[in-house]
Order: structure tokens, then sequence, then C-alpha cells
């Protein structure tokens, strides 16, 4: 098409102005139909070379063709992805969505953890040094395998061994967490609802994942086995210990250290007849010494050093009680019992008073240390599970048996 002007022929029919003077260009008749591969066969224009307005005009008109269905943005737009590049397929609890891994059992890690950190503080409780090194790698094991299970493991999950993704790993820090909330029974505090709340959120979720499910690590334990004698001597040995470690076991001055058994009470004359007496006096309302009934208080199994340590080693000693005997063992295990009753007797003997604690400690030790010895001598089966015995020989079972060979006298 030319322009009526000035003649200069139009390089695109659709411009409606003359490119070279500006005249008005003459109404073009409809373009032609043009097929879809037309954007692909024209030749790609550099960035650093200037844009023609017939150059324009097509990459518009192609943009609104793409446009409506449903193709890429006109030129000069950012690319969007499309909407269901934003959708979470994740279908599960709402307040999980953000977790990483969307599993409970990290909120409760993190809950746990949080404890751990609080009871630095010296009007917290603790769980002792030894249930808070057990804890801390039992809570990176559990987030290690949480995190794998759901797909998005970061790269620190690859540096965790192998053996603590193993199905028992979660299931015996559930177990630990359930001891060490009884640790935290003792006194009631901030720091209880903390790790009750944590250890509940993990423990129903592990035992629907790792304990009751087919393959679960339950299908190894009969806790019904443990209500038949002697087991049940063990567990009811281990019910007495842990009550006694409520019990008192001794008393301590205001400053931590251990009050002697012959020491006087407090308003006595150290070293005088008991029938020498101090005459009451004023006592000062704000004298910690006298408030506190003269410094002197009574402490609990709990408050001993490594309190955690017999707790932990009396369990281990129930779990391998309710073991099916068909579940493979190594001749070793046998003697896992003995052990634990040793460590729990010189813990005890080390922190023995003149007190009921520590006798009721050593009865129910008594008690378990029964089952232990049966143990190691492999006596400690129900009879219903031991193995049958050999039937004796008879010598004429072989005759009775014996084929016809055909020989006759």
């Amino acid at each position: 098409m030319q322009c009526p002007e000035c003649g200069e022929s139009a390089a695109d029919v659709r411009l409606s102005y003359c490119e070279n003077c500006g005249a008005k260009m003459p109404a073009r008749p409809a373009p032609p139909p043009r097929a879809s591969s037309a954007k692909s066969q024209r030749p790609s224009r550099p960035m650093s070379e200037p844009a023609y307005a017939a150059e324009i005009l097509d990459e518009e008109e192609d943009a609104r063709q793409q446009g409506r269905a449903g193709a890429a943005p006109p030129r000069g737009a950012r690319a969007q992805p499309p909407p269901d590049a934003y959708e979470d397929p994740y279908t599960g609890p709402r307040w999980l969505k953000d977790v990483p891994g969307h599993s409970q059992s990290v909120v409760g890690v993190g809950l746990v953890t949080f404890s751990l950190v609080l009871s630095i503080l010296p009007f917290f409780p603790s769980v002792g040094v030894l249930g808070t090194l057990l804890t801390l790698v039992g809570s990176v094991a559990l987030v290690a395998r949480e995190l794998r299970r759901d797909g998005n493991a970061p790269g620190w999950v690859d540096h965790v061994p192998l053996v603590l993704m193993r199905p028992e790993v979660p299931a015996a820090f559930t177990l630990l967490l359930l001891a060490l909330t009884l640790r935290l029974l003792s006194g009631f505090n901030l720091l209880l609802p903390l790790w009750a709340v944590g250890t509940v959120l993990i423990a129903v979720e592990q035992y629907r994942l790792v304990i009751a499910e087919p393959d679960g690590v339950g299908r190894d334990f009969d806790l019904r086995s443990l209500l038949g004698f002697p087991r049940v001597l063990a567990l009811a040995g281990v019910v007495v210990c842990v009550v006694a470690l409520f019990l008192p076991w001794g008393k301590v001055m205001a400053d931590g250290s251990s009050l002697p058994d012959n020491a006087p009470v407090p308003g006595s004359v150290r070293g005088a007849p008991p029938e020498l007496r101090v005459l009451p006096t004023t006592r000062p309302s704000d004298d910690s010494l006298y408030s506190q009934g003269g410094g002197v208080a009574s402490r609990s199994g709990w408050d001993l050093p490594l309190s955690e340590l017999p707790l932990l080693a009396l369990l281990s000693l129930l779990v391998l009680a309710a073991l099916r005997p068909d579940v493979e063992r190594p001749a070793l295990l046998r003697w896992v019992p003995v052990g634990a009753v040793s460590v729990s007797l010189l813990w005890a003997l080390a922190g023995v008073k003149l007190a009921v604690g520590p006798f009721a400690f050593l009865v129910g030790l008594g008690a378990v240390g029964f089952h232990a010895v049966r143990h190691a001598l492999g006596r400690d089966e129900p009879p219903g599970l031991l193995p049958p015995e050999d039937d004796p020989y008879d010598p004429d079972q072989d005759l009775e048996t014996e084929p016809d060979s055909g020989y006759r006298s």
C-alpha cells in the first residue's frame, strides 16, 4: 500500500499513518488469517536494536491471541506462573501448614527444647545432665526423620547417622520423654505443662507412625506378659522404686549441704543434754533462717544427683521383659537386667540415709533383682512360652516304626 501524499510504500498494511510523511493512509482490506507458526518464523530482534512500529504491532497482536488461549503475557510485562503453582498440595490441619515437615512431632520437639532452655534458670527444675543429653540426641534424630519423611529435608539431615533413622529410635525417644515427665512431677512449675504438651504431641503421632502400625515396633512386644509370674514381680518392683523416689531421702540445710543424722533439731544446743532447750524468742519475719524451719528441709530421691539414671535403667529392664520370645536378640542382652539392677543399687547406696525413701527403694529393687537373676539364667519365661522338652528316647519306638524289610526267619 502506498501513501497518497508522498507515494512511499508502507512496510505494513495495518499502519494508519505513513511512516515517512505522517499522512493518513487509505483503509486497508481485512488481513488474511495467518498460520499459528508465524511468530516462530519471524526472526528474533536483539534488544540493542530499535523497535519499529510493525514489529511492535506484531508482538501486541500475538500477545492478544495467545492471551485468549492462556499463553504468555504481553511484551514488557513480568512473567507470572500459573495460579496452580501457588497452591500448596498440603491438605492436613491448618495449624501444621507452616511447620517444617507438617509434623506435630516437630512442634513437640520445639516445646521440649524450650523446656530444656528454661531448666537452665535456677528457679526451674531440671531433667538432669543425662536426661538432657539423651533428649537433645533424640530430638535431632526425630526432627531429621520427620523432615526426610516429608521429602523436603535440608542438607544437615544427610549428616545424621542412618542408625538414628530406624523406627526404634523415635519409639525409645517417646518412652524417654514419658519417663522424664515423672522426674518433673516432683513439684508443679511452669516447666511441667510445656514438657507435658510437647511429650503428648510427640507420643500421639509417633504411636501412630512407628508403634501401632502393622510393621511398627509394637509387634515385637507383649505388654500382657508383664502381668504373669515372675515378670509381675519386676513390674511391681519398678513401681515401688519410682514411688520411693518421691518419698523423703533425708534432710538438707538451706545452703544445700546434707544434714547429719545425729544433728540437733532447731531450738536445741549442740552438745548439750536434750533437756536443755533454748528459750523461745521473737523471731524476725524477714529472716529466712527462721521462716524455713531453721534452714532444714526434707529432700526426695529426685533431689539426688543422677536421679534419672535408676529410672531409665529400670524402665529398660521392663522393656526387655516385655519383648516377645520369638524376637531375635544377642546373647549378651540377657545380662542387661542384672546390670540395670546393679547400677540402681550402687546409686541408692551412695545416697542412702535413715529415711523411708531409701528403704522402700531397696525393697522394690529386691523384687526387680529376683527377676533379673531368673532372666540371666533363662528361667523368666512364663510356662506357656517355654520350649517343649524333647521326648525321652524309647527303643521300642524304632522297632514299631521300622519298615518291613520282607525278611522272615
